[in-house]
């Protein structure tokens, strides 16, 4: 019920149109990808311990094809806290950056329903986060406000093996 908010839907095609085009286009884009590093951006978490938790419909459509097509990391907003989460069934991390606007602090809740992920940090103030890439490695560095090192990740810390086998 916007207030004062005029939306032009004109153009717009129906949602599962819309989705199964898009997660075809992202089907197309990973399985073409010749990239050393395979990274998904999006505003909302799949995996998140934050304020909005765990988006369902992400762990169902866009979940699987990341693990399918051994995405390395997939890195949302919205949240507003900074996190890491690590799976422990495929290389897969997931990173949040939402630290930018006002901190939710003590506003957490752990996994629902997610036990197939590690958490490696959580922090319910305001910050942003860093990425730097090389041929062999990608390190992550989570930040306060102040500049300061919270965290980092380092892809070669990742030396255990994975498996789907349960």
């Amino acid at each position: 019920n916007p207030k004062h908010q005029k939306f032009d839907w004109r153009g717009v095609i129906p949602r599962n149109k819309y989705l199964t085009r898009v997660l075809k286009e992202l089907r197309c884009a990973l399985r073409e990808s010749v990239g050393k590093w395979k990274i998904v951006i999006g505003h909302h978490p799949i995996r998140s311990i934050g304020h909005h938790g765990q988006t369902k419909e992400l762990i169902t459509l866009l979940l699987p094809i990341l693990e399918a097509y051994n995405v390395d990391m997939y890195i949302n907003g919205h949240d507003h806290c900074l996190q890491h989460l690590s799976s422990i069934t495929s290389p897969l991390q997931f990173f949040t950056s939402g630290g930018g606007s006002k901190a939710w602090k003590g506003d957490f809740d752990y996994l629902d329903g997610g036990g197939d992920d590690e958490i490696k940090f959580y922090y319910d103030g305001q910050g942003f986060m860093s990425v730097e890439l090389t041929p062999t490695n990608a390190k992550i560095a989570f930040y306060d406000v102040s500049g300061n090192v919270l965290h980092s990740f380092n892809s070669n810390q990742l030396y255990y093996t994975y498996s789907t086998e349960m």
